[in-house]
């Protein structure tokens, strides 16, 4: 592999998207990005081909037009707040479309599916024993489920990947500066647990760099593999109480899970007469339940880009106050 490679993204204007281009662009690769929404970053906006994944002629003409060598598949509905498999068409007919278009593209040396840690998930069994084991959590990781079935019985004729992200924080995350890093800077966060609560997460400039480096590996290394994408499993609390501290200079305090019982049943009501509600029983079961990802192979054979959490918030808190403030009305008003 070398840097004239040309790669194909698409979703490449979503968060992952958004620094995969800024690493790839860094590294002179040759980039296109294919998605039906503008990049987020003005400066993104020529490599931008606007394209819709239901749309088998957008992604033939993209492939015709640019030539891919390396596609990296990104794009997705990746909230989980529907109970409908049909809502997230994109990632099963999308998918479906791009993947028929890949058998019949040639010149493609590498291909890189996205999937999620929520293909699997159990109580019994933490960790599945084979790539192929599914039990999906929400109706999100069914629908990824399906993307990796139908790339496995694809017959690509070329190396091929499926990656599963953790819980990916960081720059261009659209989500968490409006929802959690808002309540942790109001100190209107507690922490529903004395015990540690193991979780893997993932921030995004470690992520994109293993996606670059599993497109730079030896083929015999990634060919019909599967790797989790994130850092090492730590504490939940450890990476909260580090947004805190290097937010508000204070740590977050911790309280037996038990008291948020009845919030969370009051919650519940709430959300059943159409009332929002921050805390309810399957956020807080969510809070205090372990979800651990095997990342230690990934980490172990490509590295992180920076393992120190601290360092990686204060650029994360960085962004939110320069590049990210504008997008986020709370910041924006926010006095630096």
């Amino acid at each position: 592999m070398n840097n004239k490679e040309r790669v194909l993204i698409t979703g490449a204007s979503g968060f992952i998207g958004t620094n995969l281009v800024d690493a790839l662009e860094r590294q002179n690769y040759i980039i296109c990005n294919f998605d039906k929404a503008k990049p987020n970053k003005k400066n993104h906006d020529k490599f931008w081909f606007q394209g819709n994944l239901l749309k088998i002629t957008d992604i033939e003409k993209a492939f015709h037009d640019f030539k891919p060598s390396v596609v990296i598949h990104l794009a997705a509905r990746t909230d989980t707040l529907s109970d409908k498999l049909d809502d997230y068409i994109d990632n099963t007919l999308g998918s479906e479309n791009l993947i028929n278009c890949l058998k019949k593209t040639e010149g493609l040396n590498r291909i890189i599916i996205t999937s999620t840690q929520y293909v699997y998930k159990s109580e019994k069994k933490p960790l599945p024993t084979r790539d192929d084991e599914y039990m999906h959590y929400t109706q999100y990781g069914q629908s990824k489920v399906i993307t990796e079935q139908l790339t496995r019985e694809a017959n690509l004729n070329c190396c091929w990947t499926i990656v599963r992200p953790a819980n990916i924080w960081g720059p261009w995350h659209l989500r968490y500066p409006i929802e959690l890093w808002k309540i942790i800077d109001k100190g209107l966060y507690i922490h529903p647990c004395n015990s540690p609560v193991l979780r893997t997460y993932g921030y995004v400039n470690n992520v994109v760099h293993q996606i670059v480096k599993i497109i730079q590996a030896d083929v015999t290394k990634v060919n019909r593999q599967t790797y989790y994408l994130g850092d090492i499993e730590i504490d939940s609390y450890v990476w909260l109480n580090s947004i805190s501290r290097n937010l508000t200079g204070k740590s977050l305090r911790r309280v037996p899970s038990i008291l948020f019982t009845i919030p969370a049943f009051i919650g519940d009501l709430l959300r059943k007469v159409g009332i929002p509600s921050p805390l309810y029983t399957a956020r807080f079961k969510n809070m205090i339940e372990n979800y651990p990802a095997p990342t230690a192979k990934t980490v172990s054979e490509f590295g992180v880009a920076n393992s120190n959490l601290d360092e990686n918030v204060r650029e994360t808190i960085h962004w939110i106050k320069t590049d990210g403030k504008d997008l986020f009305e709370y910041w924006k008003n926010k006095s630096v």
